[in-house]
Parts: C-alpha cells; sequence; structure tokens
C-alpha cells in the first residue's frame, strides 16, 4: 500500500512539473506532432511502411504537401536501428524539418510535446496528462466501428464511477476524435465513454489506399508463392484476452497449444489445404499484435497455400491496408478489421471457431453479433471451406447486406480523408 501511495504521489508531482515546462514553452501553430500507436512496435509500421497507420498516413500527406512546406513536423517512431533509413527518406523526398523521436527517450517525447501545438494520434491510450489548453489533441482512431464489447472494463474495473472518471479524463485530455461515419462515432462514444459531440466524420487516412491502384503489390505476391494464384484471401483473426498473460479476461487454463484455425486435427487442417489447392486460393494470415506480444499458444502450420504475414513483409514491404486492398476476400472474426474492408464491398467470411467463449468473456458491443454480419457464417472448418467454394464460383449472396452495412456505416466512400483532415484543421494555414 505504501508504495502504491508513493508511486501515484511521484507520478502527480512529475505531471505538475511537466505541466508547468508545458505552460511556458509558446507554442507555434506551425508545428504537428505524430504520435502513432503502440501496435507499430509488432507491426513493423513506420513512415516508410505505414499505409495502416492513421497518423502516419497524415504524416507522410503533409510531409509531401507543399502548403506544409513551413511547419515544423515531429513523429514519434519504436524502430531505432531504422532512424538513418528514415532521415535518408527525408532528405530524398522533401527535404523537410523533421524531428525523429524515440519512444523510450521519455525526456525527448516530453521536449515534442512541449514544442507541438497540434498533436495527432490514433488511440486513447496514449495521454498526455501534462497537454495545455493552448494545444489541440486529435485522436484519429484505431477501430473503424465496434464488434467487440469494452463495458466489461466498467463492469468488472470499478463500475459507474470509473466509467465516469473515464469520460471526464478523455474530455480533458482529447479535443477531437475521428470516425468513418456519425452511427460510429456513437458506437465509439458510448462504449469507450468518449463525449460524442467531440466525434467529426472525415475518414481515416489508412483507408485511401483502397482508391489507388495496388496491381504491384498483388504481382508481387503472386512471384513469391511460386504457384498460380487465383484468388487472394487475407485472414484476420483477433487477440484472445483469455490467451493473453497480462489481459484483464486471462485464463491460464485455456492457454494450449492451437492453430490459426482453433483446435482442430490434421485431416482437418489437411482438407483445408486440399480445398486452397483445388481452387487456387492463397491465405494470407495475419496474427493480431497483441496476441503476437503477448501469448505464444499458436503454432504455425505448414502450407503452400497459407502464407503468413511474418513471413511475408520479410520479402514485401507491406502492410495490413494494402494487403486487404488487393484480397479477393477477408476471413475475419471478431475484428473491426472488417469496417476497413467494407470500402471494397467484397466477400467477406466469418470464422467463429470460439463463439461462445469469446462471447462469455470479452462478449460484443450488439448482440446477437451475427445480426451485423455481411457474409457466410462458419464454425468449423468443413463449413469455412464450403464457404471458399462459394467464393472461388462467384457466388455472393450476401452482395445485398454488404452494401447496405457500407452505406450505414462509411460516410465517405472516396480516397480524400486525409485531404479533409488538412482542410478542417489547417484551412487557414
Amino acid at each position: 500500500m505504501f508504495i502504491r501511495i508513493m508511486r501515484k504521489l511521484f507520478r502527480v508531482s512529475s505531471n505538475a512539473l511537466f505541466l508547468m515546462c508545458n505552460q511556458l514553452k509558446t507554442k507555434n501553430k506551425k508545428s504537428i506532432m505524430f504520435y502513432p500507436h503502440g501496435n507499430c512496435r509488432y507491426d513493423g509500421y513506420d513512415i516508410l511502411n505505414g499505409e495502416s497507420s492513421n497518423v502516419l498516413c497524415l504524416f507522410n500527406s503533409i510531409l509531401n504537401d507543399e502548403k506544409f512546406k513551413d511547419y515544423e513536423l515531429f513523429v514519434v517512431y519504436y524502430h531505432r536501428e531504422r532512424l538513418q533509413s528514415y532521415l535518408t527518406y527525408i532528405q530524398q523526398n522533401s527535404n523537410r524539418k523533421v524531428n525523429f523521436v524515440f519512444i523510450d527517450d521519455e525526456s525527448s517525447v516530453r521536449n515534442a510535446v512541449y514544442n507541438s501545438y497540434t498533436i495527432f494520434t490514433d488511440n486513447d491510450y496514449i495521454r498526455i496528462q501534462y497537454r495545455v489548453k493552448s494545444q489541440r489533441i486529435i485522436c484519429l482512431n484505431y477501430f473503424g466501428g465496434l464488434i467487440k464489447g469494452e463495458f466489461y472494463r466498467w463492469i468488472n474495473f470499478g463500475g459507474f464511477k470509473t466509467m465516469i472518471a473515464e469520460q471526464k479524463e478523455t474530455y480533458r485530455l482529447f479535443d477531437y476524435h475521428l470516425s468513418i461515419s456519425d452511427i460510429c462515432s456513437k458506437f465509439i462514444a458510448l462504449d469507450n465513454c468518449h463525449y460524442y459531440p467531440r466525434f467529426i466524420s472525415l475518414g481515416f487516412p489508412r483507408n485511401d489506399i483502397f482508391f489507388k491502384d495496388n496491381s504491384k503489390l498483388r504481382k508481387q505476391i503472386k512471384e513469391i508463392v511460386g504457384f498460380n494464384v487465383e484468388k487472394i484471401i487475407t485472414y484476420v483473426p483477433t487477440h484472445r484476452d483469455y490467451e493473453c498473460p497480462g489481459r484483464a479476461l486471462y485464463d491460464a487454463s485455456k492457454t494450449k497449444m492451437r492453430s490459426i484455425w482453433g483446435h482442430v486435427g490434421k485431416d482437418e487442417l489437411a482438407s483445408l489445404e486440399k480445398k486452397l489447392e483445388d481452387t487456387n486460393t492463397l491465405i494470407i494470415a495475419k496474427v493480431h499484435p497483441v496476441q503476437q506480444a503477448k501469448s505464444q499458444v499458436i503454432s504455425k502450420d505448414e502450407s503452400k497455400h497459407i502464407l503468413y504475414y511474418s513471413d511475408l513483409v520479410k520479402k514485401v514491404k507491406t502492410s495490413l491496408n494494402p494487403l486487404l486492398a488487393v484480397s479477393d476476400a477477408i476471413i475475419t472474426d471478431y475484428t473491426t478489421t472488417v469496417y476497413d474492408f467494407l470500402y471494397t464491398n467484397r466477400p467477406i467470411i466469418y470464422y467463429f471457431y470460439d463463439i461462445e467463449e469469446y462471447r462469455a468473456t470479452r462478449g460484443f458491443f450488439i448482440e446477437p453479433i451475427e445480426s451485423i454480419c455481411a457474409g457466410h457464417i462458419t464454425y468449423t472448418l468443413s463449413e469455412l471451406c464450403s464457404a471458399i467454394s462459394d467464393l472461388n464460383e462467384g457466388k455472393d449472396p450476401y452482395a445485398p447486406k454488404r452494401k447496405f452495412l457500407q452505406e450505414l456505416f462509411i460516410r465517405y466512400l472516396d480516397g480524400n480523408s486525409c485531404e479533409r483532415i488538412k482542410n478542417f484543421f489547417f484551412g487557414d494555414r
């Protein structure tokens, strides 16, 4: 108890000192800080490969925009060994004043905050307690809409008082939250205890990729795998809280080694491999960064027709959203990546191998979850194989529902999110 109290006192006094330092620093309105998501550490995203990060996409858009040539930019990075490549990139492409701030250098991060008028982040876990009123902090957001439940945080850890305290905290620390539509703003505001009037629906920078030519990436992938690929499917399973040590809902009794497809047998895996071979289908499997960082339960099954994202990025510079852009379909479960893929209006296959386990732990924002699924819902590998067959035969019975959800959840179906954001926040430049 004594140690906990002392730590809290130290944290409070430190923030008071940092706040005073921040108040003493005059803010230049032409200074911008870009503070990307911590998952960049695990996914390898950076300014050279940041097309799946809202913050990094916006950074590159501003970097290459002549209207911002006299702005000073600060960008947080997670891979110290890559710094020289970043400096070379800036020198070759814009020769602008860019300050690189290593995430683990706390004094450099604070100095960047002190010198920035506008700060962009993409999640509400990055909380700058010593921000001042002369600054503006914009959360570009990380997920487009909601599928997973978030209320467990308040129900299990403090109840109503904690929920109200959270809303007050985020109200103080963030001036704006971005979303892809008004209804998604309301979802996120409700489930994450944010103040809805501070949401604006301008779209996500990372989704501008869907309106660009990505044929080069598709060609590169086909050359790597060594067989005639007719269909590319990206598989994006989310993390399981009950499998990840350190997560609130972790259960050690449920951490047995498994395939990316769940606890399935060799015969089932062989049937899937045969289906992929017969249909010339390639699956690119991307394990969630939280699962990858915190859990060791997933075994990599040998397969000619399943390419792991971690292996792909060793050969091709890419990230999740460019992969979605070249995919003929996705296999998903409870991840909000489905909101990004809705931009393509291509088939979606849901693979709910542990739905009752997930429902009993994390739960869902909307129940029944099946009501907002615009695609084949499968629970076994056999059912998944049938859905893949339908895809290859051109059967798309869920197209009308998918189009309805696209129109419901996405306000702007274009590639201009970066431009809207720049115009909204810097229109008077």
